[in-house]
Protein backbone atom coordinates (compact mmCIF):
# COMPACT_ATOMS: atom_id res chain seq x y z
CA UNK A 1 0.00 0.00 0.00
CA UNK A 2 2.92 2.13 1.15
CA UNK A 3 4.59 2.08 -2.94
CA UNK A 4 1.35 2.20 -4.47
CA UNK A 5 0.75 5.64 -2.43
CA UNK A 6 4.32 6.84 -3.81
CA UNK A 7 3.36 6.16 -6.91
CA UNK A 8 0.24 7.61 -6.84
CA UNK A 9 1.70 10.78 -5.91
CA UNK A 10 4.60 10.28 -8.57
CA UNK A 11 1.62 9.71 -10.99
CA UNK A 12 -0.21 12.98 -9.74
CA UNK A 13 3.17 15.04 -9.57
CA UNK A 14 3.79 14.40 -13.26
CA UNK A 15 0.47 15.19 -14.48
CA UNK A 16 0.81 18.39 -12.91
CA UNK A 17 4.42 19.08 -14.17
CA UNK A 18 2.78 18.34 -18.04
CA UNK A 19 -0.32 20.73 -17.66
CA UNK A 20 2.45 23.51 -16.58
CA UNK A 21 5.08 22.51 -18.60
CA UNK A 22 4.06 24.89 -21.68
CA UNK A 23 3.60 27.66 -18.90
CA UNK A 24 7.21 27.08 -17.83
CA UNK A 25 8.92 26.45 -21.71
CA UNK A 26 6.52 30.03 -22.45
CA UNK A 27 8.05 31.70 -19.06
CA UNK A 28 11.61 30.81 -20.05
CA UNK A 29 11.62 31.65 -23.37
CA UNK A 30 10.51 35.11 -22.61
CA UNK A 31 13.21 35.21 -20.28
CA UNK A 32 15.81 34.03 -22.71
CA UNK A 33 14.02 36.55 -25.38
CA UNK A 34 14.80 39.56 -22.69
CA UNK A 35 17.92 38.30 -21.89
CA UNK A 36 18.85 38.60 -25.51
CA UNK A 37 17.21 41.50 -26.42
CA UNK A 38 19.20 43.35 -23.69
CA UNK A 39 22.61 42.35 -24.91
CA UNK A 40 21.95 43.25 -28.70
CA UNK A 41 21.63 39.62 -29.70
CA UNK A 42 19.38 37.72 -31.75
CA UNK A 43 21.10 34.67 -33.45
CA UNK A 44 21.03 33.42 -37.02
CA UNK A 45 22.38 30.79 -39.06
CA UNK A 46 25.57 31.22 -40.31
CA UNK A 47 27.21 29.39 -42.83
CA UNK A 48 31.13 27.85 -41.98
CA UNK A 49 32.91 25.59 -44.35
CA UNK A 50 34.03 21.89 -43.24
CA UNK A 51 36.54 21.51 -40.65
CA UNK A 52 39.56 20.97 -42.42
CA UNK A 53 42.24 18.54 -40.98
CA UNK A 54 45.50 19.36 -39.23
CA UNK A 55 48.90 17.38 -39.06
CA UNK A 56 50.20 17.19 -35.44
CA UNK A 57 52.58 19.87 -35.05
CA UNK A 58 53.27 20.83 -31.55
CA UNK A 59 57.26 23.08 -32.05
CA UNK A 60 56.14 25.58 -29.73
CA UNK A 61 55.12 23.44 -26.99
CA UNK A 62 58.89 23.61 -25.99
CA UNK A 63 59.88 26.35 -27.08
CA UNK A 64 60.97 29.31 -24.24
CA UNK A 65 58.77 32.13 -23.72
CA UNK A 66 60.37 35.69 -22.91
CA UNK A 67 57.35 37.86 -21.17
CA UNK A 68 58.19 41.28 -21.58
CA UNK A 69 56.55 44.21 -19.89
CA UNK A 70 53.84 42.29 -18.16
CA UNK A 71 51.86 43.83 -16.43
CA UNK A 72 52.73 47.08 -18.55
CA UNK A 73 52.66 45.94 -21.91
CA UNK A 74 48.72 45.46 -21.68
CA UNK A 75 47.40 43.20 -24.42
CA UNK A 76 49.04 44.06 -27.58
CA UNK A 77 47.44 44.04 -30.55
CA UNK A 78 49.50 44.55 -33.81
CA UNK A 79 53.29 45.16 -34.11
CA UNK A 80 54.87 47.33 -36.57
CA UNK A 81 58.79 47.19 -36.93
CA UNK A 82 60.86 50.26 -38.36
CA UNK A 83 62.71 49.64 -41.73
CA UNK A 84 66.05 49.69 -39.69
CA UNK A 85 64.51 47.42 -36.98
CA UNK A 86 65.98 49.36 -33.65
CA UNK A 87 62.28 50.08 -32.80
CA UNK A 88 58.84 48.07 -32.67
CA UNK A 89 55.64 49.97 -32.59
CA UNK A 90 52.71 48.52 -30.79
CA UNK A 91 48.93 48.74 -29.69
CA UNK A 92 47.91 48.31 -26.20
CA UNK A 93 44.96 47.49 -24.60
CA UNK A 94 45.09 50.12 -22.03
CA UNK A 95 44.38 52.59 -25.43
CA UNK A 96 48.50 53.45 -25.71
CA UNK A 97 50.60 53.33 -28.32
CA UNK A 98 54.11 52.64 -27.56
CA UNK A 99 57.90 52.40 -29.30
CA UNK A 100 59.52 49.47 -27.81
CA UNK A 101 63.21 49.40 -28.68
CA UNK A 102 64.73 46.78 -28.95
CA UNK A 103 68.16 45.32 -28.58
CA UNK A 104 69.22 41.85 -28.32
CA UNK A 105 69.03 41.72 -24.50
CA UNK A 106 65.31 41.41 -23.19
CA UNK A 107 66.57 43.27 -19.71
CA UNK A 108 67.90 46.14 -21.87
CA UNK A 109 64.48 46.49 -23.45
CA UNK A 110 62.75 49.59 -23.22
CA UNK A 111 59.76 51.47 -24.24
CA UNK A 112 58.07 54.86 -24.48
CA UNK A 113 54.02 55.95 -24.87
CA UNK A 114 53.66 57.85 -27.73
CA UNK A 115 50.08 58.63 -26.95
CA UNK A 116 46.75 57.83 -25.32
CA UNK A 117 43.90 57.44 -28.02
CA UNK A 118 41.60 57.90 -25.32
CA UNK A 119 43.56 61.05 -24.52
CA UNK A 120 46.81 61.90 -22.42
CA UNK A 121 44.26 62.39 -19.30
CA UNK A 122 41.37 60.58 -18.37
CA UNK A 123 39.11 61.97 -15.51
CA UNK A 124 35.78 61.42 -13.87
CA UNK A 125 32.93 63.26 -13.37
CA UNK A 126 34.65 66.02 -11.21
CA UNK A 127 37.47 66.85 -14.05
CA UNK A 128 39.70 66.85 -11.00
CA UNK A 129 43.32 65.63 -11.18
CA UNK A 130 42.59 64.30 -7.99
CA UNK A 131 40.10 61.82 -10.04
CA UNK A 132 42.39 60.88 -12.69
CA UNK A 133 41.46 57.17 -14.20
CA UNK A 134 44.10 56.42 -15.89
CA UNK A 135 45.13 54.16 -14.28
CA UNK A 136 42.16 52.06 -14.84
CA UNK A 137 42.79 51.78 -18.33
CA UNK A 138 43.29 48.17 -19.40
CA UNK A 139 42.94 46.95 -15.53
CA UNK A 140 39.69 45.20 -16.68
CA UNK A 141 41.42 41.96 -18.74
CA UNK A 142 40.84 41.11 -22.39
CA UNK A 143 36.79 41.63 -21.56
CA UNK A 144 37.17 45.22 -20.36
CA UNK A 145 35.45 44.10 -17.23
CA UNK A 146 35.76 47.68 -15.79
CA UNK A 147 34.28 49.11 -19.04
CA UNK A 148 36.55 52.03 -19.68
CA UNK A 149 37.71 50.49 -23.10
CA UNK A 150 35.42 53.21 -24.53
CA UNK A 151 36.79 55.73 -22.83
CA UNK A 152 40.88 54.99 -22.87
CA UNK A 153 40.60 53.70 -26.42
CA UNK A 154 41.52 50.45 -28.02
CA UNK A 155 44.05 50.73 -30.52
CA UNK A 156 44.12 47.82 -32.83
CA UNK A 157 45.53 48.01 -36.66
CA UNK A 158 48.80 49.93 -37.01
CA UNK A 159 50.32 50.68 -40.47
CA UNK A 160 53.63 52.96 -41.32
CA UNK A 161 52.93 55.49 -43.43
CA UNK A 162 54.40 58.91 -45.02
CA UNK A 163 52.48 62.42 -43.87
CA UNK A 164 52.55 63.74 -47.36
CA UNK A 165 50.38 60.91 -48.45
CA UNK A 166 48.03 61.00 -45.85
CA UNK A 167 48.14 64.77 -45.11
CA UNK A 168 47.18 67.28 -47.76
CA UNK A 169 48.09 70.02 -45.46
CA UNK A 170 51.32 68.84 -44.38
CA UNK A 171 54.65 70.96 -44.91
CA UNK A 172 58.10 70.35 -44.31
CA UNK A 173 59.25 72.21 -40.92
CA UNK A 174 62.10 73.76 -42.62
CA UNK A 175 61.71 76.02 -46.02
CA UNK A 176 62.98 74.33 -49.08
CA UNK A 177 63.21 70.83 -47.15
CA UNK A 178 61.68 68.07 -49.02
CA UNK A 179 62.13 65.19 -46.40
CA UNK A 180 58.68 63.59 -45.74
CA UNK A 181 58.09 62.70 -41.99
CA UNK A 182 56.67 58.97 -40.94
CA UNK A 183 53.87 58.79 -39.40
CA UNK A 184 51.49 56.18 -37.42
CA UNK A 185 48.29 55.02 -39.03
CA UNK A 186 45.93 53.84 -36.53
CA UNK A 187 42.69 52.13 -36.51
CA UNK A 188 41.08 52.48 -33.21
CA UNK A 189 37.64 50.55 -32.20
CA UNK A 190 36.28 52.98 -30.93
CA UNK A 191 38.09 56.54 -31.51
CA UNK A 192 38.36 55.75 -35.63
CA UNK A 193 40.87 56.20 -38.11
CA UNK A 194 43.81 58.28 -36.45
CA UNK A 195 47.44 59.61 -37.73
CA UNK A 196 50.06 60.27 -35.16
CA UNK A 197 53.18 62.15 -35.82
CA UNK A 198 56.61 63.03 -34.20
CA UNK A 199 56.72 58.93 -33.72
CA UNK A 200 60.61 59.21 -33.11
CA UNK A 201 60.34 62.30 -30.75
CA UNK A 202 58.67 63.03 -27.17
CA UNK A 203 55.91 65.21 -28.47
CA UNK A 204 53.80 62.76 -30.43
CA UNK A 205 50.50 64.08 -31.35
CA UNK A 206 46.70 62.26 -32.55
CA UNK A 207 45.36 63.68 -35.41
CA UNK A 208 41.69 62.20 -35.98
CA UNK A 209 40.87 61.43 -39.39
CA UNK A 210 37.47 59.69 -39.61
CA UNK A 211 34.97 58.87 -36.82
CA UNK A 212 32.38 57.43 -38.92
CA UNK A 213 31.91 56.67 -42.75
CA UNK A 214 30.73 58.90 -45.06
CA UNK A 215 27.14 58.39 -45.40
CA UNK A 216 26.53 57.66 -41.57
CA UNK A 217 24.10 59.46 -39.47
CA UNK A 218 26.31 62.32 -38.51
CA UNK A 219 26.06 61.18 -34.45
CA UNK A 220 27.14 57.80 -35.58
CA UNK A 221 30.64 56.52 -34.32
CA UNK A 222 32.61 53.26 -35.46
CA UNK A 223 31.87 50.34 -33.52
CA UNK A 224 34.69 48.22 -33.96
CA UNK A 225 37.13 49.87 -36.36
CA UNK A 226 40.22 47.05 -36.38
CA UNK A 227 42.84 46.13 -39.64
CA UNK A 228 44.43 49.10 -41.46
CA UNK A 229 46.52 48.75 -44.86
CA UNK A 230 47.47 51.53 -47.39
CA UNK A 231 48.27 50.55 -51.17
CA UNK A 232 50.90 52.07 -53.38
CA UNK A 233 48.23 55.07 -54.39
CA UNK A 234 48.08 56.28 -50.92
CA UNK A 235 44.57 55.06 -50.42
CA UNK A 236 44.18 53.44 -47.03
CA UNK A 237 41.90 50.59 -46.55
CA UNK A 238 40.21 49.50 -43.25
CA UNK A 239 37.79 46.52 -41.63
CA UNK A 240 34.77 47.21 -39.60
CA UNK A 241 34.08 43.92 -37.73
CA UNK A 242 30.92 44.65 -36.64
CA UNK A 243 28.55 47.65 -37.02
CA UNK A 244 26.30 46.00 -33.63
CA UNK A 245 29.16 45.10 -31.09
CA UNK A 246 31.96 46.79 -29.86
CA UNK A 247 35.01 45.15 -29.05
CA UNK A 248 34.86 44.24 -25.54
CA UNK A 249 32.10 42.32 -26.80
CA UNK A 250 33.42 40.84 -30.02
CA UNK A 251 32.65 37.53 -29.30
CA UNK A 252 28.87 38.14 -29.49
CA UNK A 253 29.42 39.13 -32.65
CA UNK A 254 30.48 35.76 -33.74
CA UNK A 255 27.98 34.10 -32.06
CA UNK A 256 25.19 36.80 -33.35
CA UNK A 257 25.86 35.52 -36.76
CA UNK A 258 25.23 38.44 -38.58
CA UNK A 259 27.33 39.99 -41.00
CA UNK A 260 27.70 43.59 -40.82
CA UNK A 261 31.33 43.89 -41.34
CA UNK A 262 32.66 46.32 -43.67
CA UNK A 263 35.75 46.97 -46.06
CA UNK A 264 36.06 50.62 -46.01
CA UNK A 265 38.56 53.95 -47.88
CA UNK A 266 40.41 56.71 -47.24
CA UNK A 267 41.31 58.60 -50.04
CA UNK A 268 43.78 61.74 -49.12
CA UNK A 269 42.09 63.54 -51.72
CA UNK A 270 38.30 63.91 -49.98
CA UNK A 271 39.59 63.08 -46.22
CA UNK A 272 36.43 60.66 -45.95
CA UNK A 273 35.94 57.24 -45.33
CA UNK A 274 33.70 55.43 -47.76
CA UNK A 275 32.53 51.62 -48.18
CA UNK A 276 33.68 49.99 -50.88
CA UNK A 277 32.25 46.28 -49.52
CA UNK A 278 30.01 45.14 -47.14
CA UNK A 279 28.08 42.43 -45.29
CA UNK A 280 31.07 40.71 -44.54
CA UNK A 281 31.21 38.36 -42.02
CA UNK A 282 33.66 39.48 -38.53
CA UNK A 283 36.01 41.10 -41.32
CA UNK A 284 39.36 41.65 -39.69
CA UNK A 285 43.04 41.72 -40.36
CA UNK A 286 43.64 42.80 -43.91
CA UNK A 287 47.35 42.67 -46.36
CA UNK A 288 47.84 43.56 -49.13
CA UNK A 289 48.49 41.02 -51.63
CA UNK A 290 52.56 40.31 -53.04
CA UNK A 291 51.37 41.88 -56.48
CA UNK A 292 49.71 44.54 -55.52
CA UNK A 293 46.50 43.76 -57.12
CA UNK A 294 44.40 42.61 -54.07
CA UNK A 295 43.59 42.88 -50.31
CA UNK A 296 43.21 39.95 -47.89
CA UNK A 297 40.92 40.10 -45.88
CA UNK A 298 40.62 37.84 -43.30
CA UNK A 299 36.48 36.65 -42.42
CA UNK A 300 36.23 34.44 -39.28
CA UNK A 301 37.95 31.31 -40.92
CA UNK A 302 38.04 32.67 -44.52
CA UNK A 303 40.52 35.11 -45.76
CA UNK A 304 38.56 36.79 -48.91
CA UNK A 305 40.23 38.61 -51.73
CA UNK A 306 39.54 41.65 -53.08
CA UNK A 307 40.18 43.12 -56.18
CA UNK A 308 41.93 46.19 -56.31
CA UNK A 309 40.99 47.32 -60.21
CA UNK A 310 36.81 46.22 -60.74
CA UNK A 311 36.65 47.22 -56.55
CA UNK A 312 35.21 43.60 -56.02
CA UNK A 313 35.27 40.67 -53.89
CA UNK A 314 36.47 38.02 -55.61
CA UNK A 315 33.61 35.28 -55.44
CA UNK A 316 36.43 32.01 -54.40
CA UNK A 317 38.38 32.89 -51.21
CA UNK A 318 41.79 32.94 -51.27
CA UNK A 319 41.34 30.19 -48.30
CA UNK A 320 38.36 28.58 -48.05
CA UNK A 321 39.48 27.32 -44.07
CA UNK A 322 41.46 28.23 -42.25
CA UNK A 323 42.26 25.50 -39.12
CA UNK A 324 41.27 28.76 -36.40
CA UNK A 325 39.71 31.70 -36.31
CA UNK A 326 41.55 34.43 -38.04
CA UNK A 327 42.54 37.22 -36.83
CA UNK A 328 45.84 39.59 -38.09
CA UNK A 329 47.24 38.56 -41.59
CA UNK A 330 50.95 40.05 -42.67
CA UNK A 331 52.19 39.53 -46.38
CA UNK A 332 55.75 38.33 -45.49
CA UNK A 333 59.14 37.51 -47.56
CA UNK A 334 60.40 35.23 -45.20
CA UNK A 335 59.22 32.05 -43.48
CA UNK A 336 58.98 31.61 -39.61
CA UNK A 337 62.89 30.07 -39.23
CA UNK A 338 64.08 33.21 -41.59
CA UNK A 339 64.04 31.39 -45.18
CA UNK A 340 63.11 33.81 -47.67
CA UNK A 341 60.08 32.93 -49.35
CA UNK A 342 57.32 35.57 -50.20
CA UNK A 343 53.85 34.41 -48.74
CA UNK A 344 51.46 35.23 -45.70
CA UNK A 345 50.96 34.75 -42.07
CA UNK A 346 47.87 34.19 -40.56
CA UNK A 347 47.68 34.32 -36.60
CA UNK A 348 44.83 32.12 -35.59
CA UNK A 349 42.59 32.42 -32.48
CA UNK A 350 40.50 29.26 -31.23
CA UNK A 351 40.67 26.13 -33.34
CA UNK A 352 38.71 24.93 -36.14
CA UNK A 353 39.93 21.86 -37.20
CA UNK A 354 38.92 18.10 -37.22
CA UNK A 355 37.86 16.26 -35.59
CA UNK A 356 35.19 18.70 -33.41
CA UNK A 357 35.07 22.90 -33.08
CA UNK A 358 32.61 24.22 -31.32
CA UNK A 359 32.03 27.05 -33.90
CA UNK A 360 31.25 24.60 -36.54
CA UNK A 361 28.44 22.80 -34.07
CA UNK A 362 26.98 25.93 -33.26
CA UNK A 363 26.67 27.74 -36.39
CA UNK A 364 23.34 26.13 -38.01
CA UNK A 365 22.07 25.92 -34.08
CA UNK A 366 21.21 29.40 -33.79
CA UNK A 367 18.46 28.61 -30.71
CA UNK A 368 21.47 26.61 -28.96
CA UNK A 369 23.47 30.02 -29.23
CA UNK A 370 20.31 32.16 -27.60
CA UNK A 371 20.18 29.53 -24.62
CA UNK A 372 24.11 29.86 -24.04
CA UNK A 373 24.55 33.28 -24.11
CA UNK A 374 21.42 33.56 -21.95
CA UNK A 375 22.84 32.00 -18.84
CA UNK A 376 26.78 32.56 -19.20
CA UNK A 377 28.13 35.79 -18.55
CA UNK A 378 30.34 36.98 -21.14
CA UNK A 379 34.12 36.20 -18.85
CA UNK A 380 32.81 32.26 -19.41
CA UNK A 381 31.72 32.44 -22.64
CA UNK A 382 35.92 33.60 -23.52
CA UNK A 383 36.77 30.72 -20.95
CA UNK A 384 35.56 28.29 -23.09
CA UNK A 385 36.74 28.39 -26.29
CA UNK A 386 39.91 26.23 -26.04
CA UNK A 387 43.49 27.95 -25.69
CA UNK A 388 46.56 27.52 -27.74
CA UNK A 389 48.93 29.76 -29.82
CA UNK A 390 48.59 28.98 -33.62
CA UNK A 391 50.22 30.75 -36.72
CA UNK A 392 49.17 29.41 -40.40
CA UNK A 393 51.33 30.47 -43.40
CA UNK A 394 50.41 30.61 -46.59
CA UNK A 395 51.85 30.60 -50.11
CA UNK A 396 50.99 33.41 -53.00
CA UNK A 397 48.14 31.10 -53.83
CA UNK A 398 46.98 30.62 -50.61
CA UNK A 399 47.81 27.19 -49.77
CA UNK A 400 48.96 26.53 -46.10
CA UNK A 401 52.75 25.91 -46.05
CA UNK A 402 52.99 25.28 -42.20
CA UNK A 403 51.66 26.16 -38.99
CA UNK A 404 53.35 26.83 -35.81
CA UNK A 405 51.51 25.73 -33.03
CA UNK A 406 51.36 24.72 -29.04
CA UNK A 407 48.36 23.06 -28.74
CA UNK A 408 48.69 22.98 -24.96
CA UNK A 409 48.58 19.10 -24.78
CA UNK A 410 52.37 19.08 -23.33
CA UNK A 411 52.62 17.15 -19.91
CA UNK A 412 55.00 17.99 -16.88
CA UNK A 413 56.81 15.43 -14.84
CA UNK A 414 53.84 14.82 -12.54
CA UNK A 415 51.52 14.37 -15.68
CA UNK A 416 49.48 17.59 -15.77
CA UNK A 417 49.11 19.61 -18.37
CA UNK A 418 51.64 21.83 -19.32
CA UNK A 419 49.50 24.84 -20.74
CA UNK A 420 49.93 27.27 -23.14
CA UNK A 421 52.62 29.92 -22.04
CA UNK A 422 51.40 32.33 -24.80
CA UNK A 423 48.24 31.60 -26.36
CA UNK A 424 45.54 33.61 -28.70
CA UNK A 425 47.97 35.43 -30.60
CA UNK A 426 46.95 38.11 -33.04
CA UNK A 427 49.98 38.41 -34.72
CA UNK A 428 53.67 37.31 -35.32
CA UNK A 429 56.64 39.59 -36.26
CA UNK A 430 59.96 38.72 -36.62
CA UNK A 431 62.82 41.26 -35.31
CA UNK A 432 66.66 40.14 -35.30
CA UNK A 433 66.79 36.82 -33.97
CA UNK A 434 63.24 36.88 -32.20
CA UNK A 435 59.71 35.97 -33.00
CA UNK A 436 57.38 38.92 -31.44
CA UNK A 437 54.15 37.04 -30.33
CA UNK A 438 51.61 39.78 -29.97
CA UNK A 439 48.01 39.26 -28.38
CA UNK A 440 45.03 40.89 -27.16
CA UNK A 441 44.10 38.33 -24.47
CA UNK A 442 48.13 38.47 -22.37
CA UNK A 443 48.91 41.01 -20.49
CA UNK A 444 52.26 40.86 -22.31
CA UNK A 445 54.33 41.20 -24.93
CA UNK A 446 55.85 37.62 -25.83
CA UNK A 447 59.16 36.81 -28.13
CA UNK A 448 60.54 33.25 -28.67
CA UNK A 449 63.66 32.25 -30.75
CA UNK A 450 63.96 31.34 -34.16
CA UNK A 451 64.33 27.70 -35.14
Amino acid sequence: NGCRSILNTMASSLVLLLQFLPVIISICAVLVYLRLSALGLSPITFDLPDLPTLEADNRLANVAVEKIGEGDLLYPETLVLTPDEQCVFATLGDGRIVRIETPKSAAELAWHTLVRTGGPKIYGKSKDATDREDSKCGRGGPADENNMEAKCGRPLGLWMSSRASIDPDFKPKRQNDDIDEDVLLVADAYKGFIMVTDIYGNESKMHTLATRENTDPPDHKFSLLNGVVQTPNGHVYLTETSQKFQRRRIFYAVMDGGPTGRLLRYRRETGVVEVVAEKIFMANGIALSHDEKSLLIVSGVRILRFDLESEMMDPTPFVEAMPGTGDNIKAMDQLPNGKKMKCYWAALGGPYRKPFSLLKFVSDKPWIRSLLLSIVPYRKVIDLIPKWTALAVYDEEGVLIETLRDDGTMQDENGEKKGVSAPWISEMEPVGDYLYLASWYNPFLARIKKH
